[in-house]
């Protein structure tokens, strides 16, 4: 079927192109971009009037939880809770709606919270003493557990045990490593559960302009084995279900490593909905958890640097493998005392078995120092960015880190300019995956509310903004060649959207999501 959208403000992406004013795709693939006059002497199956709409190339997220985000949606929503109290409220309010067995929730941040502290076992003990009680920080790096939680969490056997000793059993917190054991004690999920979470994350994805994401989903779910799961994504390929090209970034245990290598999938495919990607690996926390590793140690707590999830030794270890496998590496390194490590481990697997095809990057990569800015350049390493995170963290980043090193941190610009490969996420469920108003962020690097604005010289221009979601998420997983771009030939993902994300000064409130189509298949319409 030829389809052909046309009048309309086609932005390209492709650098230096001029607007055009129709795209027609057949088959999947582009076919047609161009002048609304050449574009209607043509013949097509359906033309579409997009009456001055602008249209992209399909939004990409390049790191996100997608069944994270759906298993939390069935859950208790915490984002922007006012207080403990309210956490309380809520709580009980869930459970007195129905007969459930279990309370999960995510979404509180003590920074916005009035009594200014993380809440407590008695606090959680509140809601419930007879069921299990988890909520995670909005960061999904601390969680505050009630007792019959952690009674059952002391109960547990095997290599679970060896995390124990992570659990503040007196304040009721987890704590990095240790965020995986509630999985242990809530149901297992059935086959049928997890495809609905897929269905339910997909067509929210959708609905937000996303034609792919770069998804950590294979320890995300209670009881699912990892290698199930991409056996699952491949089922619902085959059946015809999915909606959404995934890129899964693989963290698995040491265990699970060699199992994954078995079933990856062939790195040179590029037509496949659902693949795996790179390594995914864990270095440090959060900073608004404290855990992000710090070189010199926080502002205003001297002692206290954060906390390493790998000795150096482990983290060389587990990248020499991915980078042995020709399997890049992506890891989560928030803090510059784990974004030094990430560097040497790099630095050591180059040196050991050089690979300059490789494409190992960093997850976040927010502070920074110009010094390991030059090292990620020279090392060909990529930054997976989450530009909205500036939208909470600009008001602790100097209490921190100091005033001084709060000017090297989320350094975008810095980036672009060095020539380091950037790319955008939005770390979802920690923030929404709303590009536009990631986009928002990465051009203003302003609040929501416009009232803060954080080093507004590390701003980005709107294309350069538009960019980190279409043609440079595309160069992240090794997709510039079919995707990311409008242009005859490649893949036909497109997004139609209300507003102007390339005008000189968009106005992101009045840009809406009209149209979301992958591979050539409309899969969201307003």
């Amino acid at each position: 079927m030829r389809r052909l959208w046309y009048h309309g403000k086609v932005d390209t992406m492709v650098p230096g192109q001029a607007r055009q004013q129709a795209v027609g795709i057949q088959d999947g693939a582009i076919v047609f971009v161009g002048s609304d006059r050449e574009a209607l002497t043509q013949s097509w199956d359906e033309k579409i009037d997009l009456e001055g709409r602008q249209v992209l190339p399909g939004f990409n997220d390049t790191h996100m939880h997608l069944l994270h985000f759906a298993l939390f949606q069935q859950g208790l929503p915490l984002w922007g809770v006012d207080s403990i109290e309210t956490m309380v409220r809520q709580g009980r309010a869930y459970l007195e709606k129905g007969e459930v067995n279990y309370l999960l929730g995510m979404g509180w941040n003590q920074e916005t919270m009035a009594e200014g502290c993380m809440p407590s076992r008695q606090d959680m003990d509140r809601i419930s003493t007879k069921v299990p009680v988890c909520l995670l920080r909005t960061c999904a790096h601390v969680a505050c557990c009630n007792s019959v939680m952690l009674e059952q969490l002391k109960a547990l056997t095997g290599e679970e045990r060896t995390l124990l000793d992570q659990v503040d059993f007196e304040a009721g917190l987890l704590r990095e490593e240790a965020m995986r054991l509630y999985m242990k004690v809530v149901p297992s999920l059935t086959d049928e559960d997890v495809k609905q979470l897929i269905r339910r994350g997909q067509q929210a994805a959708n609905a937000a302009g996303l034609t792919c994401v770069h998804s950590d989903d294979l320890q995300t779910l209670p009881g699912v084995d990892p290698i199930r799961l991409v056996e699952i994504f491949r089922e619902m390929e085959r059946d015809g279900e999915l909606s959404l090209r995934v890129y899964e970034q693989c963290l698995v245990s040491q265990e699970n490593f060699s199992r994954l290598l078995e079933v990856r999938s062939d790195p040179e495919d590029r037509e496949s909905l659902f693949r795996t990607g790179p390594r995914k690996l864990l270095q440090d926390g959060s900073l608004g958890a404290r855990t992000a590793l710090l070189a010199q140690g926080y502002w205003d707590q001297k002692d206290w640097k954060g906390i390493p999830i790998h000795s150096q030794e482990e983290l060389d270890a587990l990248v020499g493998a991915a980078h042995r496998a020709r399997m890049d590496a992506a890891v989560h390194a928030i803090g510059d005392g784990a974004l030094e490590q990430v560097c040497r481990a790099v630095e050591r697997a180059q040196r050991e078995d050089p690979w300059p095809q490789a494409r190992h990057g960093v997850v976040h990569a927010q502070i920074t120092s110009p010094a390991l800015l030059e090292r990620m350049k020279a090392l060909g390493l990529q930054a997976y960015i989450q530009p909205i995170f500036i939208e909470a963290d600009m008001g602790i980043i100097a209490q921190r880190v100091g005033e001084d090193r709060a000017k090297e941190c989320y350094n975008w610009k810095a980036m672009e300019e060095l020539g380091i490969p950037v790319s955008g996420g939005s770390d979802c469920p920690v923030e929404p995956f709303d590009v536009v108003d990631n986009i928002r962020a990465a051009v203003t690097r302003q609040d929501r509310a416009g009232r803060r604005t954080y080093l507004p010289q590390q701003a980005l221009s709107p294309e350069e903004g538009v960019a980190l979601f279409t043609r440079r998420a595309a160069w992240a997983s090794r997709d510039e060649e079919v995707r990311g771009v409008l242009k005859p030939g490649l893949q036909a993902d497109l997004v139609v959207l209300e507003g102007d994300l390339l005008a000189p000064e968009p106005d992101y409130k009045a840009v809406n999501i009209w149209e979301t189509v992958v591979n050539g298949r409309t899969v969201y319409a307003r």
